[in-house]
């Protein structure tokens, strides 16, 4: 595989192209590295919102029922018209 900076090397510098070779695959795993560690907080931020919606249900629920309670108790069934 001959890449754009090895040509015109001459036989003195092979290494110039290994080090070039080797800082691109540094940089290949650096980069899936990166993407690793910002999935993980990706799911960490996912994790923590389901938790908080978790917590708005429960309390919609706390709400919901209560307010049925009071909708079925506020009915004057022995006064009302059929």
């Amino acid at each position: 595989m001959t890449h754009y900076w090895s040509r015109g090397v001459d036989s003195c510098s092979w290494t110039v192209a290994d080090n070039l070779t080797r800082t691109d695959m540094e940089r290949c795993m650096l980069n899936e590295l990166i993407g690793s560690f910002l999935d993980i907080r990706m799911v960490k931020a996912i994790t923590w919102q389901n938790a908080d919606m978790r917590g708005v249900s429960a309390g919609a629920a706390a709400v919901a029922a209560s307010t049925m309670t009071a909708w079925v108790h506020g009915m004057n069934v022995a006064h009302r018209r059929s």
